[in-house]
């Protein structure tokens, strides 16, 4: 079986082998949401599994669109954290209670991929958006745990993860815990600007990137 690659199509990022899990972290208006939905968004083959903590299923839906990626049962799958109302979403979507409910939200994950497997899509992009949210709401070892569960399931499957945070919102040691769970890491600041560490391209200065696809 051929090695899963994930290309970023227009961002100074090179590719990814399968199983690799990346931590975006910038201000939340400062073009990393942006960046992150542009990381999901691939070719036509590819599933998108997105586990929103502090936007509606409806809003995820809208935003996937903007970057190009179509909100459609066979390719968008959303874990609402917020239980609102999807009719009239055009992707899969599931639901819990709350973003303090990390077990269900795992379990609807799982869910959701399992259901994109047997139609035949190998491979599959998850976003978790945001671990600030989660964190806010529930402790630091708890949310390790689930960060680090959720990693080996990206892992595990050849998938990619992309998890969005907010330094703003953390002291060093949370973000720190955090981070150890990915295999690399990506920083936002205004410009918008973006530093990759590592794989990702090495780039130790900041270089601009386009928040939206031309």
């Amino acid at each position: 079986m051929a090695t899963t690659e994930y290309r970023f199509e227009g961002l100074p990022l090179d590719p990814v082998r399968g199983g690799t899990s990346i931590l975006v972290a910038g201000p939340a208006h400062g073009g990393t949401k942006e960046l992150a939905y542009r990381m999901l968004a691939g070719d036509d083959a590819e599933g998108v599994i997105i586990l929103t903590t502090n936007a509606t299923a409806a809003d995820i839906a809208a935003e996937c669109e903007t970057v190009g990626i179509e909100a459609t049962p066979d390719r968008v799958g959303i874990v609402d954290c917020l239980d609102s109302d999807e009719s009239g979403v055009p992707a899969r979507v599931l639901t819990v209670s709350s973003a303090q409910d990390l077990t269900g939200i795992g379990m609807r994950y799982s869910t959701l991929y399992r259901e994109f497997h047997q139609e035949g899509v190998e491979a599959v992009r998850t976003g978790l958006f945001s671990i600030s949210t989660v964190l806010s709401l529930t402790e630091l070892q708890t949310v390790s745990r689930f960060v680090h569960t959720l990693v080996g399931r990206v892992s595990k499957v050849d998938g990619l993860g992309v998890f969005l945070v907010d330094p703003a919102m953390h002291d060093e040691r949370e973000l720190r815990t955090i981070s150890q769970f990915c295999d690399g890491r990506i920083d936002v600041r205004e410009g918008p600007e973006l530093r990759s560490q590592g794989f990702l391209g090495g780039a130790a200065e900041w270089v601009p990137f386009d928040p939206l696809p031309e």
